[in-house]
């Protein structure tokens, strides 16, 4: 009965241990850098996402404020988040959208959305938005992957 239970407590520990591994190896870690510049320093970057917010063609509308043709009042924000796996298995379908702080207007520009980040390697994601509000405001930046079909967060602020 001793070997027995000694034999099934082996295997118990040698399952909870595959899982653990399994769970935290598709984990990513996130290292956010944000630069900002004020939208009247770029008159021509301006008149673009002017255009993109008029046709309707911005990756994410996160306010219902118009923008006027002054781009004194308006914040340009370059979020760029570099995603390192630790992990042995890939992250894919990376889904990156950002949650909107009093004043945002919209994300005019997305890149690494539906990308995979390699076992072991790092990969790069980027939101460019327009907004009212200071640069320093709070907001989240939620990146959503999966690793073999799950589907992980992680939020990003």
């Amino acid at each position: 009965m001793r070997r027995l239970t000694a034999v099934l407590a082996t295997v118990f520990f040698i399952m909870a241990g595959l899982a653990a591994w399994f769970y935290l190896g598709g984990t990513l870690r996130a290292e956010p850098y944000i630069r900002t510049a004020r939208a009247a320093d770029y008159p021509e970057a301006f008149g673009a996402i002017r255009g993109l917010l008029d046709s309707g063609s911005a990756p994410q509308i996160l306010g219902s404020e118009a923008v006027s043709e002054d781009p004194a009042a308006y914040t340009l924000v370059d979020i760029s988040v570099t995603l390192t796996n630790r992990g042995l298995f890939p992250a894919e379908w990376l889904d990156i959208s950002a949650t909107a702080a009093p004043g945002d207007i919209a994300v005019y520009a997305i890149t690494g959305e539906g990308s995979t980040i390699a076992a072991r390697d790092s990969g790069q994601v980027n939101l460019k938005l327009i907004t009212t509000a200071r640069a320093d405001a709070l907001r989240d930046v939620v990146i959503q992957y999966y690793v073999h079909g799950m589907k992980r967060a992680i939020i990003v602020r």
